[in-house]
């Protein structure tokens, strides 16, 4: 496998292979869960507005416990990497299956919620028809919650051990799965009968557990037991739990706040200031940012196993080079998104826009060229942080391969809530002609103010005083 050896082979293009070769299959990997994800709505769509909807809110009710989780188990690609680097093979292994014990512990906790259901979402005060709906789809997803986390966990063992194509792999079976499923499921073909959102929710549960099995069986394979004792969870110990509890919590909060505050920004200071039209422009705009943000992630995840293994290998300095190799890559590509944002930023728009007929057609026409006008504006916002947006997300990553967690959870709370909901609102109530442009302003500058502190912590070195490995290790030059 790895070796400290392959260190000391550093030609002019080497760093770029090695991240390019871990990107392209954690950026396809994000990429393709996305895509799959606008599918999956498209389907429903297809159904009535109001199970369209009820997707919606009970697929991100359902989300907001287990992506406090889900940042609590990124960090199991530090730990594997840098135990990969030291030449600690079954440490890695015993992470694995610490990750698969928490997400099993957490899908046991999250349990009742679903005997809750009914009241949580009556505080939402929906309509009783879709409130139905919301909370079976939420019974659903809270139900098989260990099963997507423990997959989430087996990902992150595959990112630290530099075999990210096995995810890929699994991730294209399990989507596959799921589309499949859903055409089946939700609309009754082949002698199945018609669930509709049921049918999604089956459909999406059954991809989790197609994905989790092909995860299991490599992970499981004679060559990975070889490797890193993958078929020995008698050898996991109470302490691999608590270090990733130790060091992941803080990112668990951190992608737990990323969610929260977006989905405040967008429900409360663009849809309750400024109403459906441009509520309706955000989301199309936010649509494509994540076509830009999530393959970055998937560099990101390439940069935390890189930046892993090296210090665990006793090389910082390669991990710096990887982290600005990985920087440049994710750069250049959300730039091209940025160039895209701004040349192609009104048809963009208008594709994801669907006028319900009016009284006449001039009054569904004067409509779309409203939302698409908003639209067309906002898109030049998320075209100035794209580059921006990019330090943070491969920064972070750098950091946390570090098991620096702490430092970035603080900043981007603050800058979350002071700036981005703070800032929106204060520009909402004091400046409401700018209309939704004001809380995007605030967006814009939360972005590029979140980028640039990340920046500087990394580049400050203070993650190098940081040892999970137990070793004594020296101070920051």
């Amino acid at each position: 496998m790895h070796n400290t050896e392959t260190f000391q082979r550093e030609g002019r293009l080497t760093g770029l292979a090695e991240v390019l070769k871990l990107s392209w299959p954690a950026a396809l990997t994000m990429l393709n869960t996305t895509i799959v994800r606008f599918v999956d709505g498209v389907m429903v769509s297809r159904v009535g507005p109001e199970p369209f909807a009820a997707q919606f809110v009970g697929g991100i009710w359902s989300f907001a416990p287990e992506a406090f989780v889900l940042g609590t188990l990124t960090v199991i690609s530090a730990f594997v990497a840098q135990n990969l680097g030291a030449g600690r093979f079954r440490r890695c292994g015993q992470y694995a299956w610490a990750g698969v014990a928490i997400s099993v512990i957490a899908g046991v906790l999250a349990a009742p919620l679903v005997i809750f259901a009914d009241r949580l979402f009556a505080i939402l005060d929906h309509e009783p028809t879709i409130q139905a709906m919301e909370v079976m789809y939420f019974r659903y997803m809270i139900l098989t919650l260990a099963i997507t986390l423990s997959s989430r966990a087996l990902e992150k063992f595959f990112f630290g051990i530099h075999r990210p194509g096995i995810v890929l792999t699994a991730s294209l079976v399990g989507n596959l799965c799921n589309i499949l499923g859903n055409y089946v499921l939700i609309f009754g073909r082949w002698g199945f009968p018609r669930l509709e959102l049921e049918g999604a929710a089956i459909g999406t549960i059954a991809a989790w557990v197609v994905q989790l099995v092909v995860l299991a069986v490599v992970f499981a394979s004679t060559s990975m037991d070889r490797h890193f004792a993958t078929r020995r969870p008698g050898l996991l110990r109470l302490r691999h739990i608590r270090d990733i509890l130790r060091v992941g919590w803080p990112a668990g909060v951190q992608i737990w706040n990323d969610v929260a505050s977006w989905l405040v920004f967008s429900s409360v200071l663009i849809g309750t200031f400024f109403g459906a039209l441009h509520l309706t422009a955000t989301v199309a705009v936010l649509r494509y940012m994540s076509l830009s943000f999530m393959p970055a992630i998937g560099v990101g995840a390439a940069t935390t196993a890189l930046t892993g293994r090296y210090i665990g290998g006793g090389r910082p300095d390669l991990a710096r080079k990887r982290t600005h190799t990985a920087l440049s890559v994710a750069m250049t590509y959300m730039g091209i998104c940025a160039l895209a944002f701004v040349v192609f930023r009104y048809p963009m728009v208008d594709f994801f826009i669907e006028v319900a007929p009016q009284e006449t057609e001039e009054a569904a026409r004067r409509m779309r060229e409203q939302i698409v006008g908003i639209g067309g504006n906002i898109m030049l916002f998320a075209a100035a942080f794209q580059l921006f947006d990019a330090l943070g997300i491969v920064y972070t990553s750098a950091l946390r391969g570090a098991g620096d967690t702490r430092w970035p959870m603080v900043v981007t709370l603050a800058f979350h809530w002071g700036v981005l909901i703070g800032g929106g609102l204060l520009v909402a109530t004091l400046a409401p002609e700018l209309t939704s442009l004001g809380p995007w302003i605030a967006a814009s500058a939360c972005i590029i103010l979140l980028g640039a502190a990340l920046a500087w912590r990394f580049e400050s070195g203070a993650w190098r005083q940081i040892d999970l490995l137990g070793r004594r290790v020296k101070p920051a030059e």
